[in-house]
């Protein structure tokens, strides 16, 4: 299965949307889209706008590639359980957030060289991606909080800088 997810934001991701749900049928796998405030509705897929948590969580584990906004928290998320994330980050200049936050995320995870993490700027090639990204699989294990205690020494180290 495939899980495609938008996150919470108030604005609409319908470039992503639209362009899973043109390939969907050419995907050999299951795809399932939270679709959030996006106004899209897909065809082809199973959709929902939201889902709790614990849910989401559910629908990570089950993954076997989760395609997402650039949302820490799911790139978090992915990292604990060992689930291949591909980031398409949301871009100001298309009103999917107000700067370019994600874009600058996507940049900086494009550098780790994690083989769980890939990135597309742009919804060109998806489908060619995620065949791809299908086809080698999980490539790590999970790390249990890995992710999370970076993250924190992160966040404190730049509180404490400023």
């Amino acid at each position: 299965m495939i899980f495609v997810t938008v996150g919470n934001d108030f604005r609409s991701f319908d470039r992503l949307l639209k362009k899973v749900d043109e390939i969907a049928l050419s995907i050999p796998s299951e795809i399932v889209m939270q679709t959030g405030y996006s106004k899209y509705h897909p065809k082809n897929v199973k959709q929902f706008d939201f889902v709790s948590m614990n849910e989401s969580v559910e629908y990570i584990q089950r993954s076997d590639l989760v395609g997402s906004h650039a949302g820490i928290g799911k790139v978090i998320l992915c990292k604990e359980y060992g689930v291949p994330i591909l980031i398409i980050p949301r871009r100001k200049k298309n009103g999917e957030h107000m700067n370019d936050h994600q874009l600058e995320i996507a940049k900086a995870l494009e550098n780790k060289e994690n083989e769980n993490i890939h990135i597309l700027y742009e919804e060109d090639g998806l489908k060619d991606s995620i065949l791809k990204i299908l086809q080698e699989g999980r490539r790590e294990t999970a790390e249990k909080n890995v992710g999370k205690a970076s993250l924190i020494r992160t966040i404190k180290g730049f509180v404490k800088a400023t």
